[in-house]
């Protein structure tokens, strides 16, 4: 249900619009004079603002300015019997959501209207996301410059709301475990346990273990009952990581486990039961697992039925900067080193590298050069040595023919700032373009 109010100097109209939008279950408000509208919008918070255009006292247009500025969040649907295109270009360009022609049929209305409240619920959506991560969870932990990561961010909000299996699946190193903490810290389990597992990390009978406990004597060793993780999940979270490891008999379990929720410790007969919700990831090919008869197809349904796709690094250029800068000062403060900057030449490296190790292997490289750096600027030779090999063997100017003209002149320009020593001044100079061009195009690439 949303909170509508209906601002239209044609009586019959915001009548019409009343029965209708309360039929549909929204709470309405309405009236001819647009200052009447303004005054409760100021009072009371409503979710969508139905408007005509033309009206004595005061234009749509002007209304929905003054509107947006006592409520950012309200969304506006503009209506006009004299529809134009370019009167719909205005109000869209001064904030409308939507702009119906009278007279319309009233499915339209319904169609606009829904759409506008997706949106609404979009917005409400990542407002929460910032502000539940900021507040149990650094948002800036998780890098989303790119239009792959905003994506993921997406998908979080999204699934974080419903109580439903997760599947995470990206490379070595993506920042899996970031992404399912995430998705518990924006759930209604954000107050319990966030429990995480490598299931690549034990042997076959202790995975069982240490999952679901096991009972005093079930085996030898076992001097006492302990509880497994899957019991201390409880009301919470547990991450299954790299759950393609997971062996054969330990996959049956689990899918009991997720179809009823039931599960038995480790040489016991008593059945016990967890409210944990269960999140895996993994960096292999589930599906070819399957045809290999290495994992369980129903397994594989059970636990996808809301799946994460993180890319790779190499994928995600724009995030390195933002990356490389969120490394530099965590850990500049740990070792003492803060205020540490990147030379330009070392970005350059880092968007042609292939990173395989994605983002834990550009934190790693990061600390490697804030270790060795003697200077206040990272360069080329403070990386570990496979960079400065792979810097030579590439050549700043190394081309081979295969390359967009942009791409071209981007190398270009890093390898002159690199010869100037990062000097913009010198740099404008020989590229014989204006300091303001060449920072521009430094920024474009990710460098400021």
């Amino acid at each position: 249900m949303a909170k509508i109010f209906v601002v239209d100097d044609e009586k019959n109209i915001r009548v019409t619009l009343r029965i209708a939008l309360e039929d549909w279950g929204h709470e309405v408000y309405e009236s001819g004079v647009p200052e009447e509208a303004m005054d409760k919008i100021k009072e009371e918070d409503f979710d969508v603002l139905i408007s005509d255009l033309i009206m004595d006292n005061m234009d749509g247009i002007e209304l929905l300015h003054n509107v947006k500025q006592i409520s950012p969040e309200t969304e506006v649907i503009m209506m006009s019997a004299h529809g134009t295109i370019s009167k719909a270009v205005e109000a869209i360009r001064a904030g409308a959501i939507d702009f119906i022609e009278k007279p319309f049929a009233i499915d339209m209305l319904e169609m606009v209207l829904e759409r506008a409240l997706k949106q609404i619920e979009l917005k409400k959506t990542v407002k929460h996301l910032q502000s539940v991560l900021s507040e149990h969870y650094p948002f800036e932990d998780i890098v989303a410059k790119s239009s792959h990561m905003k994506d993921v961010m997406h998908q979080v909000a999204m699934v974080s709301k419903w109580d439903v299996p997760v599947l995470i699946r990206g490379e070595s190193g993506v920042g899996k475990e970031l992404v399912a903490l995430a998705v518990h810290n924006l759930s209604d389990r954000a107050e319990k346990h966030f429990v995480p597992v490598n299931c690549g990390a034990f042997p076959d009978t202790l995975l069982d273990s240490e999952l679901f406990g096991h009972a005093k004597g079930a085996f030898t060793g076992a001097t006492v009952n302990k509880r497994g993780l899957i019991e201390e999940a409880d009301q919470g979270t547990l991450f299954l990581d790299e759950i393609g490891e997971a062996p054969p008999a330990f996959q049956v379990r689990l899918l009991r486990f997720l179809d009823n929720g039931y599960f038995r410790r480790v040489g016991e007969v008593k059945e016990r039961q967890s409210n944990a919700r269960v999140i895996a990831a993994t960096n292999k090919n589930l599906e070819e697992l399957i045809k290999e008869k290495l994992f369980r197809e129903d397994l594989f349904f059970r636990l996808s039925v809301a799946v994460i796709e993180i890319p790779p690094l190499r994928d995600r250029p724009e995030d390195i900067p933002v990356l490389c800068q969120k490394f530099l000062d965590n850990l500049g403060k740990k070792m003492d080193k803060e205020g540490v900057s990147i030379h330009p030449s070392v970005y350059s490296i880092f968007n042609e590298y292939n990173w395989p190790g994605n983002v834990r292997e550009l934190e790693n490289t990061i600390e490697h050069a804030l270790i060795v750096t003697k200077q206040g600027k990272i360069t080329i030779e403070d990386l570990p040595s496979k960079f400065r090999k792979y810097a030579k063997s590439a050549g700043s100017m190394d081309f081979k023919g295969d390359l967009e003209l942009k791409e071209v002149e981007k190398r270009y320009i890093l390898s002159v700032m690199e010869k100037t020593g990062g000097n913009k001044k010198k740099a404008a100079k020989i590229l014989n373009i204006s300091r303001t061009t060449l920072i521009s195009r430094l920024k474009n690439y990710g460098i400021g």
